[in-house]
């Protein structure tokens, strides 16, 4: 695998209470957006990735892909009990919590738990051989492999119209890690084939951009991968930047 990783403050807010980890030798990639006041944020976001990336490290060599699941959501759900710890030893870390996106690569497949409202998404090149035929667009398509755990979209399933539904439940988490009860983590196994794009990404890109707009810059086949994380970044500054600004973007070999 071979990654690029890049993450902005965005043009509103003074710190950026993201964090990232990518480790292509191990295929282990990781995504957090904090919440929280003052400093919570980034130390919330920060424990989250450092447990879940030393967990893995030690323990996916050994596992087997059927033991992924276990191990994933282990890792999840170690990092929420480390920051609850934290948040217990200061008053100006109360409430602090994060979303998180662990995703792994092995072989042929990508292994994703989430909690929160960060985003997973598979950008296919040509032909794929479980692709979702409303998805397709001349050759190119964008398929989202998370959901968010938001009140909105809670409401939305229910059968709520998305205009009946104020756009602030859409921010409104109903999980997190680290805040409030345990995380049941979504778990999802997708093929993913050679010259696919896995993108992760916080919602200051996705707050700021459709998933059109992403296709359309994922698309440019001739730009690197790095250059492809600037121009999401500075596409999502150009629509306004509301929100700290995170992606990882992994090809597959």
């Amino acid at each position: 695998m071979t990654s690029a990783h890049a993450t902005h403050p965005g043009l509103v807010r003074q710190k950026n209470e993201d964090c990232i980890r990518t480790d292509d030798n191990l295929g282990i990639y990781l995504l957090a957006d904090g919440i929280g006041g003052h400093n919570a944020g980034e130390v919330a976001s920060a424990l989250a990735v450092e447990t879940v990336y030393a967990i893995l490290r030690s323990n996916i060599a050994h596992t087997g892909v059927d033991g992924y699941f276990e191990l994933l959501v282990h890792a999840m759900l170690s990092a929420h009990w480390e920051i609850n710890t934290k948040a217990l030893s200061s008053s100006s870390f109360m409430r602090m919590g994060t979303t998180l996106v662990v995703a792994v690569l092995r072989e042929n497949k990508v292994y994703i738990v989430n909690a929160g409202d960060s985003r997973c998404y598979l950008f296919q090149n040509g032909p794929h051989p479980h692709s979702d035929p409303l998805l397709e667009r001349k050759g190119h398509k964008i398929m989202r492999l998370t959901h968010d755990h938001t009140v909105g979209d809670q409401l939305l399933a229910r059968g709520i119209s998305i205009g009946q539904i104020p756009k602030k439940q859409f921010h409104t988490l109903t999980q997190s890690v680290g805040c409030g009860n345990p995380p049941y983590p979504d778990f999802n196994i997708v093929e993913i084939k050679q010259d696919d794009l896995l993108l992760i990404c916080s919602d200051g890109l996705t707050d700021m951009m459709t998933d059109a707009e992403i296709e359309a810059i994922l698309a440019n086949g001739d730009a690197s991968l790095d250059k492809l994380t600037v121009d999401l970044i500075d596409a999502a500054n150009a629509n306004g930047g509301r929100d700290n600004i995170s992606v990882v973007l992994v090809k597959s070999p």
